[in-house]
């Protein structure tokens, strides 16, 4: 009879714990997901995607593809900093950020074919997406498609809000710069565009204004680096460098 207790209850606690996992909500969603191919030998590609966050931060702990030999995330302004997504908010992977590259396993992989992907997450677990081959392209980070102004627009950035476990706000000045929503295709205008956010090297978007506002984050370190663009999208250079400016902030443990 204990037995029988016992198994009852054991069975009862597995059928709650599948009920749990299986109306747990969905609070990622990937999509328009791109992968690009960056060598000639039609096995390295560079996926970009858009990370949508309904829920708390979230930590993207590993990245996989069945048909990658080997998958990873670069990322050379953030490190090995954690790719942390804000709570109610957007990670972009892309080429001027934090992205996906992988080598397959086969060099058969044509234009409109899709490569499956999945990315696991601390909260959310794992999400998968497929990511859609759409060409050739060589890897650009920056500096060498940059363009120059005199005099040169600068930027410096402050805390309209200081940061705590809710968020913060960052105030911005920008000086010989003005903030304009371009539409797409726009021409360049001098001394006119709009900045790019990143959060330990992920992108999070576009930003027209003088403040900007960051969702909830979890513990730990973190880099707020924002740049300037112009309005058909190329960097603001100044002695070489990529104008922007970062703060660097920590949340703690509670």
């Amino acid at each position: 009879m204990r037995r029988l207790v016992i198994l009852s209850c054991v069975l009862s606690l597995g059928v709650a714990l599948i009920l749990f996992v299986n109306n747990k909500p969905d609070t990622i969603s990937l999509t328009n997901a791109k992968a690009i191919q960056t060598s000639r030998n039609n096995l390295m590609f560079m996926v970009t995607l858009q990370i949508e966050n309904s829920g708390d931060p979230d930590k993207l702990i590993n990245v996989s593809s069945p048909l990658a030999q080997n998958a990873s995330i670069m990322n050379l302004s953030g490190g090995s900093s954690a790719i942390i997504i804000p709570a109610k908010a957007t990670g972009i992977f892309a080429m001027d950020g934090a992205h996906v590259m992988l080598k397959t396993k086969s060099d058969a992989l044509g234009k409109r074919a899709f490569i499956p992907l999945t990315l696991t997450f601390e909260n959310a677990g794992a999400v998968s997406v497929r990511a859609e081959i759409t060409g050739k392209s060589m890897m650009n980070h920056g500096q060498s498609r940059g363009v120059l102004e005199s005099p040169p627009p600068a930027l410096s950035l402050s805390w309209k809000e200081p940061p705590d476990k809710n968020g913060a706000t960052v105030q911005l000045v920008a000086r010989n710069f003005t903030f304009f929503r371009a539409d797409d295709g726009a021409k360049h205008v001098p001394n006119q565009g709009h900045a790019h956010v990143y959060l330990n090297g992920l992108k999070l978007g576009r930003l027209y204004a003088e403040t900007y506002e960051i969702g909830a984050l979890s513990p730990g370190k973190y880099r707020l680096s924002i740049e300037l663009n112009s309005n058909d999208h190329r960097p603001y250079l100044g002695d070489g460098q990529i104008i922007g400016a970062f703060l660097e902030f920590e949340i703690p443990k509670v």
